[in-house]
């Protein structure tokens, strides 16, 4: 009965004509809702303005879909890939892509030619050498220390300029690197070139050190030291029943003839287990 009479009431003037209303604001709130919906996901579609103090953080955080996809070609070089990515995105991101890019091109290192680092005053040399011009001699001059040894095997003389001539022939950066020291000897007035082939051998019970730094080839009355070794370090190391191979390279001034006659070789003491010994290698080399 409270409800049938409340119904009645409700279909009075007074009171009907606001609940039309209200039930027309439901309507139209229902009726728009979806149309609100589609136009926020419209908007957010929109790029976003940020000022300048944000795009750094923005462009680190999340690269532009450009570049991206670019980066993940591996048909792309570094360099079109680079230079792309600068072209596009904000000026802030242009600046950051070609400061990457410069920085890349520093680290990455080319194959250099064996001439990039050829002194200008090498290149200029000839490398056509003509007849041979090499003394060699075989030798079987031996002297021990302590049970560590020395045997110079093979002594070669060559003229100086003939010397580098070959060296530059050969080409590679450890024969150009070689030449620019016969160069520098030569203008220094040095004349010839001895290449003597050495056997280092240990046959104590210590391992051995057998130190070329400090060596002087004697000739004549003159030293001379060492321009460099081949084939080794200058301090070469022998354990307890091996030998190792080592040329040195010798610049000297020959006053006495064509040839340079007979030199000795001086050499340091070795080191036994890692103690200096008292003495020298002498070793004659009888050279024509």
């Amino acid at each position: 009965m409270d409800s049938i009479a409340l119904l009645q009431q409700l279909k009075k003037p007074q009171y009907a004509l606001p609940a039309a209303i209200v039930i027309g604001m439901l309507a139209v709130a229902f009726g728009v809702q979806p149309g609100a919906s589609g136009q926020a996901k419209d908007i957010s579609a929109v790029p976003i303005e940020r000022s300048d103090a944000t795009v750094p953080a923005l462009a680190t955080a999340s690269p532009p879909p450009e570049a991206t996809k670019q980066a993940s070609s591996p048909q792309a070089t570094p360099s079109v890939t680079g230079a792309q990515s600068a072209a596009s995105g904000t000026p802030a991101q242009q600046a950051s892509n070609t400061a990457t890019s410069d920085v890349a091109g520093a680290r990455s290192t080319p194959q250099a030619s064996p001439t990039a680092t050829v002194d200008p005053a090498l290149q200029r040399q000839p490398t056509q050498c003509g007849a041979l011009k090499e003394s060699t001699t075989p030798l079987a001059v031996e002297q021990a220390i302590s049970g560590v040894s020395i045997k110079a095997t093979r002594v070669a003389v060559y003229p100086i300029e003939y010397f580098r001539c070959i060296l530059m022939a050969t080409g590679g950066q450890e024969a150009y690197g070689l030449a620019s020291s016969v160069m520098k000897a030569e203008e220094q007035g040095q004349t010839h070139i001895v290449l003597i082939d050495l056997w280092m051998a240990n046959a104590s019970k210590q391992f051995g050190q057998i130190n070329v730094r400090n060596a002087t080839v004697a000739m004549a009355g003159q030293s001379f030291v060492p321009l460099a070794t081949l084939g080794g370090r200058s301090e070469v190391v022998v354990s307890t029943g091996q030998g190792r191979t080592l040329s040195l390279v010798v610049a000297i001034k020959n006053t006495v003839g064509e040839t340079t006659g007979p030199i000795t070789l001086v050499v340091e003491g070795p080191l036994i287990g890692g103690n200096q010994v008292a003495g020298k290698y002498q070793l004659f080399l009888p050279t024509p």
